[in-house]
């Protein structure tokens, strides 16, 4: 894959972002027992709450840079509104926790559908490229997890909360400063240099065939969310209690194993990246993701027999990195494939307010991913196992129903 231009800043734009928001999101739970004395069921719906809050604003935030702010001017203004969400963060008072959530949450909803509206923009037609770009994209977003968590789990060690969200504040500006500097307005990406090669069924679907696949994908992305954000609520909590931490005389803080599927992302990233197109070049994008879903199922169902050792002692720490391992696959293929099929499919007027509508299901995603972490403090662990492990299943076969 030949570079494009224009590409780049949103990159470090993206690395900045999410940096500061896994050094947040590693930390969320914690933070809120015991810096604002939370009680950990509680904790756990809030913080479903507060990462679905930022989803469910992405549906006027991408109306908004659709239609007032432009693209680029609304990732400036979200950069800016993430800095000072951090920045009141960073204050060492309590009063300041709901203010902080409320621009953090107006900085989310901007950012999510501008920064994907401006890369969908590099590229014209079905580009297969765009693919392409959205793998490397999301290879950034998991070196800048990684970073995130690991920051974030030195810092809150000894409840260094000011000095983590000051950081975070800082990445953020970092962030915007590249994106102001080295972007420029660039006429897209065409085919000339690599022709698309589409099938007979995929060469120009009808509205409605577009309106049917975007919702299943939708669909989709919204169930494994609901799993996916088990990883910083209750597998969180679960690795805290029933996981044998220690390695080599070091115990791994609890903060860090949030960015563990990130890491096993890019230590998995060069056969993703190299796989990956071959695979989209013979399997139709939806039974990927559909493909994506099953491996979601079977990272619950790997943890059944851990769950039944934890009740002696600690297990070891294979079973959370094979339980993560299968829900890297499961991002790669439903996130990051489903998000590029549905970038291809969206109308280029309106990109922003799809963006939109496909973080809304991550919202509704997340919401249920809290309110079902909480049900698991109060149920059998192995019943809630298998809730998590049958839903994935239900949505992979609506997608390959789809794909027919």
């Amino acid at each position: 894959m030949r570079p494009y231009p224009g590409f780049l800043p949103i990159c470090l734009a993206v690395l900045c972002e999410r940096c500061a928001a896994f050094m947040l999101a590693s930390s969320l739970v914690l933070m809120l027992c015991q810096r604002y004395g939370y009680p950990r069921v509680e904790a756990l719906r809030l913080a479903g709450l507060i990462t679905a809050a930022g989803y469910l604003g992405s549906l006027p935030g991408g109306l908004i840079a659709d239609r007032v702010l432009g693209h680029r001017r609304g990732l400036l203004a979200s950069l800016l509104f993430l800095m000072a969400a951090y920045l009141l963060l960073a204050l060492p008072t309590n009063t300041a926790l709901w203010p902080s959530l409320t621009v953090l949450t107006v900085g989310n909803s901007l950012f999510k559908p501008s920064a994907h509206a401006v890369l969908s923009r590099l590229f014209v037609g079905g580009d297969p490229r765009l693919s392409q770009a959205q793998l490397w994209l999301h290879v950034v977003i998991n070196v800048a997890a990684v970073l995130g968590a690991v920051v974030a789990g030195v810092l809150t060690r000894h409840e260094n909360w000011s000095l983590t969200f000051a950081v975070a504040a800082v990445t953020v500006t970092l962030g915007g400063f590249a994106l102001l500097i080295l972007h420029r307005d660039r006429a897209p990406v065409g085919h000339d240099a690599l022709p698309s090669r589409k099938t007979t069924q995929e060469a120009g679907p009808s509205s409605w065939q577009r309106v049917k696949a975007i919702a299943t994908l939708t669909l989709a992305m919204l169930l494994f969310n609901v799993c996916y954000g088990q990883v910083e609520g209750s597998l969180f909590l679960w690795t805290q209690q029933h996981v044998d931490r220690t390695l080599l005389g070091f115990t791994v803080p609890p903060s860090w194993f949030v960015g563990l599927p990130s890491l096993l992302v890019l230590l998995s990233s060069p056969v993703q990246l190299s796989i990956l197109p071959r695979l989209q070049r013979t399997t139709r994008a939806p039974r990927l993701v559909a493909l994506g879903l099953i491996a979601t199922s079977l990272a619950f169902v790997v943890l059944l027999p851990a769950v039944t050792l934890s009740r002696v002692q600690p297990v070891s720490m294979g079973w959370i990195v094979l339980c993560h391992s299968l829900l890297v696959a499961g991002e790669t293929l439903v996130g990051t494939l489903g998000l590029a099929q549905v970038l291809r499919l969206a109308p280029t007027r309106w990109v922003g307010a799809v963006m939109g509508v496909w973080f809304l299901s991550g919202a509704i995603g997340y919401w249920l991913a809290g309110e079902v972490g909480a049900l698991l403090i109060t149920m059998s662990p192995t019943c809630g196992l298998l809730l998590l492990s049958l839903h994935p299943l239900l949505g992979a076969w609506v997608v390959f129903r789809q794909s027919k």
